[in-house]
């Protein structure tokens, strides 16, 4: 397994590029494109990516640990394919599209200022999650622990209270109505 540790890739096109088995340790990967890259049993252990694109990336066995997405985007990322025995992530205001994080405990994560679309947390741990001002368009919430997770101005969620644990979870108003929206009510 070839070891990079505390190395700098700076605007680099790794489109179609292959990272399988390869280490990574304390690296910074900044304005780097990652199109339909292979990570396949790749491990990442505290690394940043700041300003990169990940479109379509293969994530099959792939350790993320400690890992900072940074004003990221990142398209059809199949999460729950990669190795949940070794997951930590945080993504800081990224744009995540039609990615999947299901049956991935994911507590404590963080998707500060982030627009998740369309994503699937489906069977997904996310116990003290933070999706604090995140706009969570189209994202579906299904059979996810969601106790104490943070949605504290965040938008456009829709999680029904019925399918979903929300012990303790934080939310703010006026959003919060959108809870309702599950229930066969009249709201005057």
């Amino acid at each position: 397994m070839k070891a990079f540790e505390d190395k700098k890739f700076i605007r680099e096109d790794f489109s179609g590029e292959s990272f399988a088995s390869k280490s990574f340790t304390g690296c910074v990967f900044k304005n780097c494109i990652f199109q339909e890259s292979d990570f396949r049993s790749a491990h990442f252990s505290e690394c940043t990516f700041k300003s990169c694109n990940l479109h379509l990336v293969k994530m099959e066995g792939c350790r993320f640990q400690g890992v900072l997405l940074d004003e990221c985007k990142i398209v059809g990322g199949e999460f729950f394919k990669s190795d949940n025995r070794f997951f930590s992530l945080e993504f800081r205001k990224c744009i995540l599209m039609g990615c999947n994080f299901s049956d991935l405990k994911m507590k404590r994560t963080s998707f500060l200022g982030s627009r998740v679309k369309e994503c699937h947390f489906n069977n997904t741990v996310l116990v003290e999650a933070t999706f604090r001002e995140a706009d969570l368009d189209g994202t579906l919430f299904h059979h996810a622990d969601l106790s104490k997770a943070d949605f504290r101005d965040a938008k456009n969620y829709s999680v029904d209270p019925q399918l979903n644990k929300l012990s303790k979870a934080q939310f703010s108003s006026p959003e919060v109505l959108s809870l309702l929206n599950f229930f066969d009510i009249r709201i005057s």
